[in-house]
């Protein structure tokens, strides 16, 4: 078996003593198990499960917190060969996905054939157990922490911004969404959506019990798209909206090849 290795490491205000007040070191450490486990799966199985209570290929342990602020380091054992390096990159990826730090530039083949079968569905589960390990940050805004690889490389750092990025509101779609389907999984129902106004694309998701209609019009668009046509369609949908203002996904309940209004 593999072992590979993920530090969590408070700093800043009680922190600097070497501890935290117990009830947020117990919420943050069940958010490190959950975050842990969602992702792991994720990344050998490709495919993103919402309780993170397990990981299909994968024993995960706590080692003892260290000396020097407050460290939590997970240990995972994994069942067979693993690629390090494209690992932490994943756990870089899903967790800075997830507060809206991730740079696309950052995607290369083999990390990209990870992320896509999950698509936009593993920030977006991930939210809650981040939210978790946040807690202590919540109580105390002066603490950080910082997520690394064993010899320190930073895979992500949280602070008081990015606890606030973790409480969107599911509101209304402030505009009309139009644009095409870059991305799509039909068997989980997420994807990516380029929207015209807000220029950039945005992850979306739509009910797996949709209309043979609506399903197929997603996927049309995206063949359009692969062939470097426009694919222009319309959505109705939600926006999950970070307090920031920044949309971060699409909860669709219609679409069309036209306009709505």
């Amino acid at each position: 078996m593999a072992e590979l290795k993920i530090k969590y490491q408070y700093e800043h205000g009680v922190a600097d003593a070497g501890k935290l007040e117990l009830y947020d070191a117990a919420v943050a450490l069940r958010g490190i198990s959950r975050a842990s486990a969602i992702i792991t799966h994720a990344f050998i199985n490709g495919e993103v499960r919402t309780r993170g209570d397990a990981a299909e290929g994968a024993k995960f342990y706590i080692n003892s917190p260290k000396r020097g602020s407050f460290i939590y380091e997970a240990s995972i054992w994994f069942a067979g060969a693993v690629s390090s390096g494209v690992f932490y990159d994943f756990i870089k990826y899903g967790f800075n996905e997830a507060v809206g730090k991730f740079n696309n530039d950052e995607y290369y083949k083999k990390l990209n054939e990870r992320i896509e079968p999950t698509i936009g569905e593993l920030p977006a589960v991930l939210e809650s157990p981040l939210d978790e390990i946040h807690r202590p940050i919540r109580q105390e805004k002066e603490i950080k922490l910082t997520v690394m690889r064993p010899r320190g490389e930073k895979l992500a750092v949280f602070d008081s911004e990015t606890a606030l990025y973790l409480q969107p509101q599911t509101v209304p779609a402030p505009h009309e969404i139009s644009g095409n389907v870059t991305k799509y999984n039909s068997l989980t129902g997420w994807g990516k959506f380029y929207d015209l106004i807000e220029r950039r694309t945005v992850s979306f998701n739509i009910d797996l019990k949709s209309s043979e209609r609506q399903r197929s019009l997603i996927t049309w668009s995206l063949h359009e798209h692969n062939m470097h046509r426009d694919g222009l369609l319309y959505l109705s949908a939600n926006a999950v909206i970070a307090p920031t203002g920044k949309i971060k996904r699409y909860i669709v309940h219609n679409v069309s090849n036209t306009p709505f209004s």
